[in-house]
């Protein structure tokens, strides 16, 4: 009977330690992020960050200006699990007072049962998010971009970006955007300006108006009478230029000089078509033409 009994009690402590099992619970999945209780980085405000009311975020877009600096989510969200830690995929809009709207992607970790924005990426300005998806330990965005020859308002060119995560940043390593070395080591003649008010610039000798983007971010410039220099950035496509230094020289009265250094500074969006480089001017005011 002390052997019966003791099998007994062995098989019901077996069958308690199965249903035990089956009934087990699995962890739960992250709760969704409420966007009010996330501080967002971004480099549009004096403090680099975001806290959102009711999901928008407002602040003067310069000291006494009545043009607000606005940033809310495009409502697209993306949740899963990126190299072992639950993650989640933000597109944030700023619109800071101008005719841009600018797309970013933010990257959310959860640490200690917390959402924490570790991260932002740039996707443009007026670009349009078809997608974002987190699958295969990366962030896949679907949008439209522009393409050669593309006007600010209206993009066209239908792309795929795929971001990774190291040491808690994003890491772009699937963009399709053209490469920045194609335009450097040319010496780029300026054919004319073409402005938003229908008017433009048109050097009388495109040989005396030149650019070239030398190595490390430098750049070399004619302008008519004078040698310029300065330094550059791309990223994407968006160039940015900056003349810090130029000589002296008296250029006769028609000359262009000065137009075409401000037009330089304005620098915003480059594509290239059919061997001409375009680069749109800020706030939408026009676009330098180049030839080789």
């Amino acid at each position: 009977m002390n052997r019966r009994c003791a099998r007994r009690s062995a098989l019901v402590a077996l069958a308690m330690l199965w249903l035990a099992a089956c009934s087990h619970t699995p962890a739960s999945s992250p709760a969704a992020v409420d966007l009010d209780q996330v501080t967002f980085l971004s480099g549009w405000t004096g403090s680099g960050t975001v806290s959102f009311t009711n999901g928008e975020y407002r602040e003067p877009a310069a000291p006494g200006s009545v043009s607000e600096l606005v940033i809310q989510t495009s409502g697209d969200i993306a949740y899963g699990e990126l190299y072992g830690t639950r993650s989640a995929a933000v597109v944030l809009v700023t619109n800071a007072g101008g005719s841009g709207t600018f797309f970013d992607l933010a990257l959310l970790r959860e640490q200690s049962g917390t959402w924490v924005n570790t991260d932002v990426a740039e996707l443009g300005d007026r670009v349009q998010i078809h997608t974002i998806a987190i699958e295969d330990n990366a962030i896949r965005v679907d949008l439209t971009t522009h393409g050669p020859g593309d006007p600010m308002c209206c993009p066209s060119l239908r792309q795929e970006r795929l971001f990774t995560v190291r040491d808690e940043r994003l890491a772009e390593s699937g963009a399709s955007t053209p490469p920045a070395v194609t335009l450097a080591g040319i010496v780029w003649k300026w054919q004319r300006s073409r402005y938003s008010n229908d008017t433009e610039s048109v050097p009388a000798n495109p040989d005396h108006y030149t650019v070239q983007l030398l190595p490390e971010g430098n750049l070399g410039v004619r302008a008519d009478c004078n040698r310029a220099g300065g330094v550059y950035r791309i990223k994407d496509q968006q160039i940015t230029a900056e003349i810090t230094h130029s000589t002296m020289a008296a250029c006769p009265p028609d000359s262009l000089e000065r137009v075409f250094i401000k037009d330089l500074n304005a620098a915003s969006i480059y594509f290239m078509r059919e061997g001409t480089l375009y680069i749109d001017l800020k706030y939408d005011s026009g676009t330098m033409e180049f030839l080789p």
